[in-house]
């Protein structure tokens, strides 16, 4: 595996600013799945804080990284962060668990903080799961540093998240978040958000990324999410359908920890870490 990630970086090395038609070329050669890619960074990345990339990826990345993330603040209209804001972890703490767990902690008694529907429990173990994905990807990020330039086609491609699909991707995994089961097709789930905002059904970690991914990405290039929540759920509900649910079971059971444990793995992929940390090199550099 890692000589056909070395082997996609060289090919990918070389340096213009290619046009948005030939991007898909591009990635492919670099071994990057360009359908399903917005699809899984939207995911990786949208709860990144700059701690996080300082600590992960980049140690003096800057306040305007241009990571774009979900705004942790449900109540919120700004529903995207153009990037990956500064919370004040506790630096006291000198592991990035405990810091990550504190703020958690802190945000306890906030239903609309990180993730809608989610206990504490269960928002301490997405944070987790996040972190994990993180610092897998991190030694891809630093594969990536010795061998590709940050101007290369590759990065042209990459760090063009309006024309790439993941900024809108982005904006997509912010409604699930907030509205879980909003692209499920299921009327039972969607029925009550058209009609009143509902609070407590978890989000789903959804990796099935095989779902029409051609037509997905069209659909989203497409769509316009310069509106309020309640302006567009109807047509996010009736046009943006992927199928993605919502957790089967609460997080309350060693049984139950079992599902979930199931679900997180399935990001457990060197391919989808390897995605990542090249996004993220040639974002931060």
């Amino acid at each position: 595996m890692l000589l056909l990630l070395v082997a996609g970086i060289l090919t990918a090395s070389v340096m213009a600013a290619p046009p948005t038609n030939t991007c898909p070329r591009v990635m492919a050669e670099a071994g990057i799945d360009y359908d399903n890619f917005a699809p899984f960074i939207s995911h990786s990345i949208h709860s990144l804080t700059l701690e996080d990339i300082r600590f992960y990826f980049k140690s003096d990345a800057p306040e305007e990284n241009n990571v774009p993330t979900v705004n942790a603040d449900m109540e919120s209209e700004e529903r995207v962060l153009p990037h990956a804001p500064l919370v004040g972890y506790d630096e006291d703490f000198s592991t990035p668990a405990m810091r990550q767990f504190d703020m958690v902690l802190r945000n306890m008694d906030r239903a609309d903080w990180q993730v809608r529907g989610y206990s504490p429990l269960e928002k301490a173990t997405h944070v987790f799961h996040m972190a994990e994905l993180w610092n897998k990807a991190a030694d891809q990020y630093d594969l990536a540093a010795r061998l590709l330039d940050p101007e290369s086609e590759l990065c042209g491609c990459l760090t063009d998240v309006r024309s790439n699909g993941v900024w809108q991707h982005v904006n997509l995994v912010a409604l699930k978040i907030r509205y879980p089961g909003i692209t499920s097709g299921n009327e039972t789930l969607t029925d009550r958000y058209l009609g009143a905002r509902q609070k407590r059904s978890p989000y789903r970690i959804a990796y099935d990324l095989s779902m029409e991914a051609q037509v997905l990405h069209k659909r989203l290039g497409q769509f316009d999410f310069n509106r309020s929540d309640m302006e567009l759920l109807r047509d996010v509900a009736e046009n943006l359908v992927d199928g993605s649910g919502v957790m089967e079971h609460e997080l309350d059971s060693a049984e139950h920890w079992e599902y979930w444990r199931t679900m997180l793995k399935t990001a457990m992929r060197d391919d989808l870490y390897y995605e990542l940390g090249v996004f993220m090199f040639c974002m931060l550099n």
